[in-house]
């Protein structure tokens, strides 16, 4: 047992991989950082009207809150977007955003694609969902590489050991309904150090598991036959 190799895959800030020049994505958030973000990332249908309804609560003490909605689904764009409108926000899609301004909405529809994972840095609060609905959740490793307080829904099947272990850590917080996700980010934004403990912790976790890859290759080169002693190559003769 040499560990997850998803905590390998995650950049941490800081390296070249992660600071490779200006980063672009974030021009179109030129945000201050007192700026209240929170980000419903990879939602599935029944979970972005959830998160609209948190942070319709939020906004009764941080009016200048922003919600950042990512659909998993490319396809399901221009509903979500449709929905926000119908819920009474201002709403504009990413690839809208002037660069190097502050998106000036309620809320923004992140409508491209490999650009997500670099927005968890301006977040406050981080929902991941496919986990409040039952399709097995997505991914939390990536915001907690940027130390976010993260939230998840129950159906966390496909991630169910990286997610306990989140539990057993006190790196992130699992809700069991839509009602339990309202209540669960207006207390945390209401409560700065619980977000910087929950942040904290779940950065700390993605630190302490890395190194899988290494000790998967060298179970692996202890496995494999001796090379054979390297031996004297002739050159190919032309027969007659």
């Amino acid at each position: 047992m040499t560990g997850s190799l998803k905590f390998d895959s995650l950049e941490p800030p800081g390296t070249q991989a992660i600071a490779r020049g200006p980063d672009r994505v974030l021009r179109f958030f030129r945000m201050q950082e007192t700026r209240p973000v929170v980000i419903a990332a990879s939602t599935l249908k029944g979970e972005e009207l959830a998160a609209l309804t948190a942070f319709r609560q939020v906004k009764r003490t941080h009016a200048d809150a922003l919600l950042i909605i990512a659909p998993r689904k490319p396809e399901r764009f221009d509903e979500v977007e449709a929905l926000v409108r119908q819920e009474g926000f201002s709403v504009a899609r990413r690839t809208e955003l002037a660069i190097d301004a502050e998106p000036r909405t309620d809320v923004v529809v992140l409508d491209t694609i490999g650009e997500l994972a670099r927005l968890f840095q301006v977040a406050t609060v981080v929902f991941v969902g496919g986990s409040l609905v039952d399709a097995g959740g997505h991914n939390i490793l990536e915001p907690a590489v940027f130390g976010k307080p993260i939230l998840f829904g129950p159906h966390m099947q496909n991630f169910a050991e990286i997610a306990q272990a989140f539990l057993e850590n006190g790196a992130g917080l699992q809700v069991g309904s839509a009602r339990e996700l309202e209540e669960a980010i207006v207390t945390l934004f209401g409560d700065p150090v619980r977000r910087a403990s929950l942040g904290a912790a779940a950065r700390a976790l993605v630190e302490a598991n890395r190194g899988a890859k290494g000790k998967s290759l060298a179970v692996i080169a202890e496995l494999l036959p001796p090379a054979p002693p390297a031996g004297v190559v002739r050159p190919f003769r032309r027969m007659p």
